[in-house]
């Protein structure tokens, strides 16, 4: 047990080989599912970056039917949205939604 534990084997061995072997065999042979998260976080966000004069925003009604046609997803909802400006003067919108 002591010689398995501390892997006193040397690289050329059959015991080497089955080490191998068996790391191969759980890299191939492990189902996905027991790496996957089947919970979704409620943090999870994606952020929508538009120019001001391709999204005129005037309610945010109006604002949330036009994050879904952009976005894709007919369940998106807007967590905050933010007014920024290039050092060119150009307005645009980070919206980020989940």
């Amino acid at each position: 047990m002591k010689k398995i534990i501390l892997w006193s084997y040397e690289r050329a061995s059959w015991q080497w080989d089955v080490l191998c072997l068996l790391i191969v065999a759980f890299i191939f042979l492990t189902p996905k599912t027991w790496f996957e998260r089947k919970e979704r976080l409620a943090t999870q966000t994606s952020r929508l970056v538009v120019k001001a004069q391709d999204f005129p925003i005037s309610e945010r009604g109006e604002m949330e039917k036009r994050v879904k046609e952009i976005s894709g997803n007919d369940n998106a909802e807007i967590v905050t949205w933010r007014e920024k400006q290039t050092p060119k003067g150009e307005v645009f919108y980070e919206i980020e939604i989940r």
